[in-house]
């Protein structure tokens, strides 16, 4: 589950953590930030298109493939308002909770989700 792992590493590291810690606030830090969560939301939907489609080719993978699809589906419409420079922290906690759900899935089918934090230029 590399892609999975890199969708979600990237989540946390370049959407999660800086809204949290107020990173698209202000006048100064706004804007990279924004960038970088663009940047990593159009990585993240890719890779968890890439995911899902590993999982629906494999049996062992099986039962993530409705999460992995649901979560995508949810991610796209978020990244369509975060291109916009919205941001709605709800819709972002729910994705949090989405990832932690796949994760657990996971590890009750016996697998790993390692998460990966790729860079971002």
């Amino acid at each position: 589950m590399t892609h999975a792992g890199l969708a979600f590493g990237a989540f946390h590291r370049y959407i999660y953590k800086p809204l949290l810690a107020g990173d698209f606030k202000g006048l100064f830090k706004h804007k990279p930030a924004v960038i970088k969560a663009t940047a990593a939301a159009v990585f993240i939907a890719h890779e968890v298109k890439l995911a899902a489609a590993d999982a629906r080719a494999s049996a062992v993978l099986a039962p993530l493939v409705a999460p992995l699809t649901t979560f995508s589906t949810g991610f796209a419409a978020a990244l369509a308002k975060l291109k916009s420079g919205k941001f709605n922290l709800g819709e972002i906690q729910s994705a949090n909770i989405a990832i932690g759900s796949i994760e657990g899935s996971a590890k009750s089918a016996g697998l790993s989700i390692a998460e990966q934090v790729p860079s971002l230029p």
